[in-house]
């Protein structure tokens, strides 16, 4: 518990110690906090919630921006009409809710605490500078992660035994947060809840790697980028899931559309590389080619995974078709973790608490409307950062064709798994879309001042300035 209060210590005054110079100079720290610490690391109040280090770096950072003022006002926030309307919507979906107290605290922490870290940061940012750096804490904490995930495979041990034994995530009836499974043995997961959220995190962030390994000449700074890119891929093979697999390699083909730069160049050493590995270590391409026969074998537990997805979302179309008001409103934010779901899958009828398909658990907790509602807010915003690829300038548009290929990762792994409101994935992909929409501010900005530059040179030249 000390340790938990020393951590939560060390965030505040890091922050506030930051942003000394400026609330923007914070941010780069608070990416790198949010993105690295675990949700074994906080203070349960009983009955209430639990102050986790996720929330205390946004209070941290929330506190910081009402008191210094540094906000920048320049019009309407963009996603602002969509993101009311789905805050209503949420509150009525809880207000309606079948466990009222579990999508309070779901209201507060999947939407309230997204909402205004994009608030913060979209009034905060000013530099394409911040981004950048922005990116590359993130890109440190995930290799960190990675880092971990090593002492996980040559120790077994984790760093999460460090944290409450109480607070512990752990699987298949163990009492040791080290994740391991039959066929697949041990699954890395550092700092995440769960191999496969670690893993989404690591496809969310190899196109961010990449993209800095272009902008960057500083030679320290690539070197522990290119040991980053590394380490994230072999973390994404150990941690043995298919759908960070699939969305890293969409991401990297992506990559190659849009990114018409070095990063290309990158991409093929890259295959050229895992190529001579696949031909050196012929091990790992068995693994990699069971896991897929596996997939589509119902007689394994991963073909039962694969195959677990249809009758989920089968049974979830079931249930909130049952009456109008859950059709409408759902059964309430967080609800399906606490009541389960009864699921026909392969002959029989079991009780399932966990929802593999974060679409289809949206749909669960806030009804049809509450899916459309979050369905036109996240696309919105993709499209709103693809327009800034299309309309921005070469090489500036660089950071939105990153951003929009690193969300649709995200988007595509929420068909797999429950990622949106567990883990730091969920966090990162709002970041990722505040850092997007701050780069069109950004943008326009730059725009008005060469206009009035522009304006004041002509009035230059059309006047004598040195006549009396």
């Amino acid at each position: 518990m000390l340790l938990v209060i020393f951590l939560q210590l060390v965030i505040i005054v890091s922050i506030v110690r930051a942003s000394r110079q400026g609330l923007e100079n914070a941010l780069p720290i608070f990416c790198f906090f949010l993105v690295l610490l675990p949700l074994e690391s906080k203070l349960a109040i009983p009955g209430l919630f639990d102050i986790n280090t996720m929330r205390v770096s946004l209070v941290t950072l929330t506190i910081l921006y009402f008191y210094r003022r540094e906000r920048i006002d320049e019009g309407p926030l963009p996603l602002k009409g969509i993101i009311l309307l789905h805050i209503g919507w949420a509150v009525a979906s809880t207000l309606y809710s079948l466990s009222f107290s579990t999508s309070v605290k779901q209201l507060l922490s999947q939407i309230l605490e997204y909402y205004v870290l994009y608030v913060v940061l979209v009034k905060t940012i000013t530099k394409t500078e911040t981004l950048h750096k922005m990116m590359f804490s993130m890109m440190m904490a995930m290799g960190v992660c990675c880092l971990l995930a090593v002492v996980e495979v040559s120790a077994h041990w984790s760093i999460l035994r460090i944290f409450p034994t109480q607070y512990w995530i752990t699987y298949n009836g163990g009492v040791d947060p080290l994740y391991t499974e039959l066929g697949r043995g041990l699954r890395v997961r550092a700092t995440f809840p769960h191999p496969i959220l670690f893993g989404d995190a690591l496809a969310m962030s190899i196109p961010f790697n990449l993209y800095l390994l272009h902008i960057w000449e500083n030679k320290s700074q690539r070197l522990l980028l290119w040991i980053n890119l590394i380490l994230m891929i072999w973390a994404i093979y150990k941690a043995s899931s298919r759908g960070p697999w699939i969305a890293a390699v969409l991401c990297c083909i992506l990559l190659f559309i849009f990114m018409k730069n070095r990063i290309r160049k990158y991409l093929m050493t890259i295959a050229v590389l895992t190529l001579v590995v696949l031909l050196a270590r012929p091990g790992i391409w068995s693994t990699l080619e069971a896991m897929y026969q596996s997939t589509t074998d119902a007689s394994t537990p991963v073909g039962t995974s694969y195959l677990f997805r249809d009758a989920l979302n089968e049974a979830v179309k079931n249930a909130v078709n049952k009456e109008p008001g859950r059709a409408l409103l759902g059964y309430g934010l967080g609800t399906f973790r606490v009541l389960g779901l009864d699921i026909d899958f392969l002959g029989s009828v079991r009780h399932w608490y966990t929802c593999d398909n974060n679409w289809a658990s949206f749909l669960y907790e806030t009804g049809y409307v509450g899916l459309l509602l979050m369905m036109i807010l996240l696309f919105r915003a993709l499209l709103l950062i693809f327009r800034n690829y299309r309309r921005l300038p070469h090489p500036d548009n660089e950071i939105s064709g990153v951003i929009f290929i690193s969300l649709t990762g995200f988007y595509f792994l929420l068909l797999s798994v429950a990622g949106y409101s567990w883990g730091q994935q969920g966090y990162m992909a709002w970041i990722m879309i505040s850092m997007g929409v701050s780069q069109s501010r950004i943008a326009e900005r730059n725009d008005q001042e060469v206009e009035i530059d522009d304006e004041g040179r002509e009035m230059g030249e059309g006047y004598d300035l040195n006549v009396a």
